[in-house]
């Protein structure tokens, strides 16, 4: 196996080189774990922290290239998922997000001792006291975001629509306007904003590019649809490109934490590809021997690449491999470990061959010598199915057509009950554990779980164990139910289980606050489960409420309180549960508001709780929704209308900064009067 150094960013590459693993196999070559790991003692609740329904991309051929912004393709996902289709991709608690981090919900404070002093002129012009930062999943985790901050300044980039390079290259064109003259025609931008003003940001500069961004000490990394790319930002009024490298794949998720950067990306391979793989260029050379795979053969469609990084000069330290599949994979991270799941189903076939051999009396010798026979070939998958079903096409073209008719009706039934007492054995989630340490990184464990999970949120690591929920599908007789399950980090082994919860419902969100867990499920009502976690080896699901429609984002509001947000019969709705008496969860209040849709439906980055002034934000279309939620009421503030729609929303001191195409909105947070809107430009 290759060796490993420490480094600073890591990178996981997705390669798809076609089959499929089978879940919670051991991987040969996995190296020991790393001594003396500690769980993320903050993780519960962390801060509002964004998603990356970018955490995972599906092995269909719908791309974000075919969409016209990120935003839009998380929801296009995210309404497969909800209609039973592939997802891949995730909050325990937190809020706010202002730039100094801590571990549970508060009132804003000083920014981080690290934020620059020096103004946008390099002058000594002081830095706010209160600016928030993304809504992050696990306190101090930082994660990708289009706004990010340094304690003084914003660095913005726009969710503009696709770009191709015209033949001049200093001109790039929407491809959906192309129609519009050259001066319509606009040129994607990261831009820099001065908000040691709160009232009156001003634009700095801008940087000639635009994608998901991090930013930490002098470094803003940039992700962009085919490489990563580090800027200087010391200067932020003369930002300089320090390195790149290719990104050879899609951008899953991101962390990033004290200046180290945690990447996932998910590159295509065909059989034709050769070794090594390059995730990104000839900076990462993985030898196809390096790969952690199973002892036996296993069919995989993916291998996952870990790749540590420098932030500041981009220069590769280390790497770690193993195989998997890009099938509705999820990514978490806690402050000691990476966590990629991937989820397996059992072929059609296979499952028949197990039940003529396991289960129907009926089935003649030969045909259960010829299905084991088939198993036993050192063939793939795909040609073991096809020659198991040729065995059973066989068998029954020799029978009377009367006795075959009676034969494939009792089949039928009989192989429904079969796939209905084997439901949570159809489809597998697989997880892999890999240890971040300062000696670098290491696949420390596997393990697997029914079912699969709905993105990172499903998942959390708290005091030695982790936690993830999934979704059982529909098999057979039996409907779609939804378990969680409890695992022992270092081992992955399974400690504990509730099971089905919300029969015929699917999972629609998660939140973790310290050994509590709570879970909405839907299909026609909502069922907010809660669920005991104090004791691992038996949790327990202690009370549920059912109310209409669905929250699709839970968040922690205090120790008796959970807001919910999502939709009901079309419009957004919002819901703030009592959580007080955890067998008997109430509702507080509930608002449903005359709009269809709230870009938090589709990232919780879009997020922005203030408890200083005691409101959260929805961008909701164009405009902004501020709400506030004190005495456990909840009631509109003031709505904000923007000339593009809304995507962000943060806070300097008390001023509300409200992103939206290419203007910035300020409203004063004592007044909720509308003050200054920043024109960034074309």
């Amino acid at each position: 196996m290759a060796q490993y150094r420490s480094g600073t960013v890591v990178v996981v590459a997705a390669l798809l080189v076609g089959s499929l693993v089978g879940a919670g196999v051991t991987l040969s070559a996995v190296g020991p774990a790393a001594p003396g790991t500690t769980d993320d003692p903050t993780s519960q609740p962390p801060d509002d922290g964004s998603v990356d329904p970018t955490d995972g991309l599906s092995s269909a051929q719908t791309t974000v290239a075919q969409f016209e912004s990120r935003a839009a393709f998380e929801a296009y996902v995210s309404a497969g998922q909800r209609r039973g289709g592939a997802y891949d991709g995730g909050v325990s608690g937190g809020d706010g997000g202002d730039a100094a981090r801590q571990t549970a919900p508060r009132e804003a404070t000083a920014v981080s001792a690290d934020a620059p002093s020096g103004g946008a002129d390099g002058g000594g012009s002081a830095a706010p006291s209160r600016i928030a930062e993304t809504n992050v999943q696990v306190a101090g985790l930082d994660e990708p975001d289009i706004v990010k901050t340094d304690g003084r300044h914003f660095y913005y980039a726009p969710e503009h629509r696709r770009y191709h390079v015209e033949p001049r290259p200093d001109v790039v064109v929407d491809e959906r306007d192309s129609s519009s003259p050259p001066e319509k025609r606009r040129q994607p931008k990261t831009h820099i904003i001065d908000a040691s003003d709160p009232a009156a940001p001003a634009v700095v500069e801008h940087i000639n590019t635009t994608g998901q961004l991090l930013q930490t000490g002098d470094e803003l990394v940039v992700f962009e649809h085919d490489r990563i790319a580090g800027y200087d930002v010391s200067d932020p009024a003369n930002p300089t490109e320090a390195w790149s490298h290719p990104l050879n794949g899609s951008l899953v998720t991101a962390r990033e934490r004290n200046g180290t950067v945690y990447v996932v990306t998910e590159s295509s391979v065909g059989y034709g590809t050769p070794c090594p793989v390059r995730p990104l260029g000839a900076a990462t050379t993985v030898a196809c021997t390096d790969v952690y795979h199973p002892e036996t053969q296993i069919a995989v469609d993916a291998t996952y690449t870990a790749v540590a990084l420098d932030a500041g000069s981009g220069e590769v330290s280390d790497t770690v491999s193993f195989v998997g599949t890009t099938d509705n994979t999820v990514v978490y991270m806690s402050h000691d470990a990476l966590y990629v799941t991937y989820t397996k189903s059992t072929d059609r076939v296979e499952l028949i061959g197990q039940f003529l051999r396991e289960e129907y009396d009926r089935t003649p010798a030969s045909v259960v010598d010829r299905i084991e026979e088939i198993q036993s070939y050192d063939i793939s998958a795909t040609s073991k199915q096809r020659e198991i079903r040729r065995a059973i096409q066989r068998w029954l073209a020799s029978l009377p057509a009367d006795e075959r008719r009676d034969v494939e009706r009792e089949l039928q039934a009989g192989f429904d009950d079969y796939v209905a007492g084997h439901q949570r054995a159809l489809t597998q989630t697989g997880i892999v554990r890999v240890d971040v340490t300062d000696d670098g990184l290491a696949v420390a464990a596997t393990g697997s779980v029914p079912g699969e999970p709905l993105d990172q949120f499903s998942l959390d690591q708290y005091d030695g164990t982790l936690r993830i929920a999934t979704t059982i599908p529909a098999a057979g007789d039996a409907d779609s139910v939804n378990d969680l399950y409890t695992l022992d980090t270092q081992s992955l082994q399974r400690r504990g289980a509730v099971t089905g919860m919300g029969e015929t419902e699917r999972v629609y969100s998660v939140r973790y606050v310290d050994d509590t867990a709570y879970v909405v499920t839907f299909r026609r009502v909502d069922p907010f489960h809660v669920v005991d976690l104090s004791n691992p080896a038996a949790p327990e699901e202690v009370g549920e409420l059912k109310l209409p429609g669905y929250s699709s984002y839970l968040h922690p509001v205090d120790e008796n309180h959970v807001l919910g947000i999502g939709e009901e019969d079309g419009d957004v709705k919002t819901v703030l549960f009592d959580v007080s008496d955890p067998s008997d969860p109430t509702i507080a209040d509930s608002t449903i508001l005359d709009r269809e849709y709230s870009a938090v439906a589709q990232t919780h980055h879009a997020f922005l709780m203030d408890r200083k002034h005691g409101v959260f934000v929805l961008p909701a279309g164009r405009e902004s929704v501020v709400m506030n939620y004190t005495g456990g009421d909840l009631a509109v503030e003031t709505t904000v209308e923007t000339d593009a729609p809304a995507t962000r929303a943060r806070y300097v001191e008390d001023s509300l900064y409200l992103f939206a195409g290419d203007s910035v909105t300020v409203v004063d947070e004592t007044t909720w009067k509308t003050g200054t809107t920043l024109d960034l430009g074309s």
